[in-house]
């Protein structure tokens, strides 16, 4: 037992070892494969790909679409190369865990990104695209403003002034452009992270399931298995990957809107500042007393659910014994609660709705008011420029508290998704023998019937099966498998017992 249990150690080794090594191999034929079934997308120019051109194919067919005029999935989208990358990358993690006896709560997420770092890396370049246009698009009305206020002075370059406008105006429109297919293209490269994502983790989940053994089983629940995969994937894919980027593309545009803001107004920077965060805060307050009178409601909406179906589970003992006025009483005081609790909720949604609908126009009046009671002057300049500036604060610190909520609790979930990927599994070991010739076959069974049963009409049939010495232990397994020894040891111990009986009498 020693020996055995010594070589089965060393053989599972082995097996670690040559997976390791033969995922490079299988990743070229993958790669082979992508190429033969590459979809329109991919293969489309970049000018295609930028203005979505490509869809128009399918979008101008209206009648008898078959499967056929359906297009492959791009190959950041692909599942089979997603699910097989990622399974690669976590099992080199793993080996490293359990041979050096070192837990690292983050082996899951740097396989993860490995795993969709180019989706990482192209989305990351368009926010980084979208915040820089984002930022410097206002300066172009400043450019405006002081033309039209004197279209011959303060010009950049010496030119005719009707040119120079035109100029202006180009320059306008191509930064509105750029900022609308960056912002488009950021917002898409964002959602095929998303789908590979819940892909990627799905599937590590799903081939992780079938190879549980009985201790893991009894540890890990189904419900559980299913919280994983609906609850802790969603938190990852919905809200921790579509909000990542505003995470370190958040701080950067507030910080380079404030350089900006401050050399328009100056010191009122800090007051327009003071005005957004007050009101973040308030409604930071809000959202969180709605958060907890709704988790309240749920509650009670549970209640009233149990106790009428509780009702309609026992009607004929409550007709009998005449409850039907104490069960009404129960009902409809949990449901005045419930109705008390939901008109609570709508009255702080509305102070919300107010708050939201007014911040700009009270952000503005105290920023402007603080710059005018410094002794300032405004001008259109200063009011245009300014106030587009405010409006992106705003927005960015609207998102920003949102997107790093998300993305601290995603990693709560990575973590109890990888304690769940380390569970023990099913040991499956295939003997055989280096030495042997792969292409020998071991077993041959050609044009064979089998019948177990006298009284049944089962047939079981092998049809021409060839089994290479690789795959003897698997082709054994399945016929071990698909003959009922035991169904039929027992029908001989009755047909046994039977004539014995028989005997006696």
């Amino acid at each position: 037992m020693k020996k055995a249990n010594k070589y089965n150690l060393i053989a599972n080794n082995k097996i670690q070892k040559n997976s390791l090594e033969s995922e490079e191999e299988i990743e070229e034929e993958e790669e082979e494969e992508d190429c033969d079934e590459q979809s329109l997308a991919d293969s489309s120019n970049w000018l295609s790909q930028i203005t979505f051109y490509w869809v128009k194919i399918i979008l101008n067919k209206t009648e008898n679409i078959s499967e056929q005029d359906v297009f492959n999935l791009p190959k950041d989208l692909n599942l089979k190369r997603l699910s097989k990358a990622i399974i690669k990358y976590w099992k080199k993690q793993e080996y490293l865990i359990k041979n050096h006896n070192k837990y690292f709560q983050y082996a899951l997420i740097i396989s993860f990104a490995q795993t969709l770092k180019k989706l990482f890396i192209v989305s990351g370049c368009f926010a980084l695209a979208s915040t820089v246009i984002t930022i410097f698009v206002p300066l172009t009305l400043h450019l405006m403003i002081d033309y039209i206020k004197d279209p011959k002075a303060n010009q950049l370059i010496q030119m005719n002034h009707w040119l120079y406008g035109f100029l202006i105006v180009l320059l306008m429109g191509i930064g509105q452009i750029l900022q609308i297919f960056t912002t488009q293209l950021f917002f898409n490269k964002c959602n095929h992270l998303v789908i590979a994502g819940r892909g990627c983790l799905s599937s590590l989940l799903a081939n992780k399931a079938l190879k549980l053994n009985p201790t893991s089983l009894q540890k890990q629940s189904s419900g559980e298995i299913i919280n994983l995969m609906s609850v802790d994937i969603t938190k990852i894919s919905d809200e921790a990957l579509l909000y990542f980027h505003n995470c370190w593309g958040g701080p950067i545009e507030i910080i380079s809107t404030c350089c900006f803001l401050f050399y328009y107004i100056g010191i009122a920077t800090f007051a327009s500042l003071f005005a957004i965060l007050t009101l973040a805060f308030i409604t930071f307050i809000i959202t969180k007393k709605i958060k907890l009178l709704n988790e309240q409601l749920l509650t009670f909406s549970d209640q009233r659910a149990k106790k009428v179906s509780e009702l309609f589970r026992a009607i004929r003992i409550v007709k009998f014994q005449a409850w039907e006025q104490s069960f009404r009483l129960e009902i409809d005081l949990i449901r005045q609660r419930e109705l008390k609790l939901l008109k609570t909720i709508k009255i702080y949604s509305a102070i919300n709705n107010v708050l939201d609908s007014a911040n700009s126009v009270l952000i503005t009046l105290i920023t402007f008011s603080f710059y005018a009671f410094l002794g300032n002057e405004l001008t259109p300049q200063i009011v245009f420029v300014s106030i587009a500036y405010i409006n992106i604060i705003r927005n960015t610190l609207s998102i920003f508290p949102f997107s790093l909520s998300a993305t601290v609790q995603s990693i709560s979930s990575f973590q109890r998704i990888q304690n769940y990927l380390l569970l023990p599994e099913v040991k499956s070991i295939n003997y055989q023998n280096q030495n042997q010739n792969q292409n020998q076959i071991a077993i041959k069974i050609a044009n064979a019937d089998f019948k177990w049963t006298y009284e049944s009409d089962l047939n079981y049939q092998l049809f021409n099966q060839n089994s290479k010495p690789s795959n003897f232990t698997k082709c054994y397994s399945n016929l071990l498998n698909c003959l009922p020894f035991n169904n039929y040891l027992k029908l001989k111990e009755n047909e046994n017992e039977n004539e014995n009986e028989n005997e006696n009498e």
